[in-house]
Parts: structure tokens; C-alpha cells; sequence
């Protein structure tokens, strides 16, 4: 996955601070200041990052960055998905054993919530391995000579 982002920070080890831009849902495809539904207006866009300087960028430059996918998608798989099937798998157990509406209910809620605690998990061993990793492959605007 691409992206255009720009350098806040040359680091020592070959590696530089970026600030990516995150879409909206929407991905933006109208005018996002008359849609009352769009974060975009309320909330800081703007993620932090390091990335790993293949192209010697300088601070201020504006760049573009590429993710690995495979690790991106399963990222998004585990987040998105496993809380999903963790539920409909709980419900359909429960429904299965004959348990009453409530605990079907209250089983299904359970499911989504370990599937939410696997999700946060997979986050943090993410982060503590720098498990999705950044490289800046090129530089669309040269900035950092100004």
C-alpha cells in the first residue's frame, strides 16, 4: 500500500519520523465540510511513524511511503475480522447447546470481546516488533533545502 507523507524528522539510524495522512471512511469523495458525517472536519488525520529512509529524505520533504501488504492485510483481518467470527461462533455454539435468548446473547458478546482482546494483543506485539514496516521510496517534493 502507497502513501504520500511528509518527513518530521531525520533519525541517525537510516530511519526517519513521518506524519501519514489516514483516509476517512468515506475516502473522501465529495466535499467533506458539508458532510455531517465526515471525522475528517473533527479529528487529527495525521498518524506518526518511523520509516525505514531509503531515499534519504530530509526533514520537511514530502514523500512517498509503501507498506508491506501482507503484513497490512493481516493486521486488518485480525482486527476487523476475528472479533466477527469469534461472535458469530459463540452465538452459533450457544444457539447449538439450547442455552436461552440471554446467555445466547450474553455468550455472543463474549466472543466479540476475546476477539477485541486479540485485536489489542496482535496491536501491541505489532508494535513491540515494528511488525508493519514503512520504507520511503521516493521523494515528490524536496522540501528540506528551504
Amino acid at each position: 500500500m502507497e502513501q504520500i507523507a511528509v518527513v518530521k524528522a531525520v533519525l541517525e539510524n537510516g530511519m526517519a519520523q513521518i506524519a501519514v495522512e489516514r483516509d476517512t471512511a468515506c475516502g473522501a469523495a465529495h466535499s467533506c465540510h458539508e458532510c455531517a458525517g465526515c471525522e475528517k472536519m473533527m479529528t487529527n488525520t495525521n498518524t506518526v511513524v518511523t520509516a525505514f529512509n531509503d531515499v534519504s529524505a530530509g526533514k520537511g520533504d514530502i514523500v512517498k511511503v509503501r507498506s508491506e501488504n501482507k503484513t497490512f492485510f493481516t493486521t486488518a483481518a485480525i482486527v476487523y475480522i476475528v472479533p466477527l467470527i469469534l461472535a458469530m461462533a459463540a452465538y452459533f455454539v450457544a444457539m447449538g447447546v439450547g442455552l436461552g435468548e440471554g446467555l445466547q446473547v450474553l455468550i455472543t458478546f463474549g466472543g466479540f470481546a476475546v476477539g477485541v482482546l486479540l485485536a489489542v494483543a496482535w496491536d501491541r506485539h505489532m508494535k513491540k516488533t515494528s511488525g508493519l514496516r514503512f520504507h520511503i521510496v521516493e521523494i515528490k517534493k524536496a522540501c528540506s533545502g528551504m
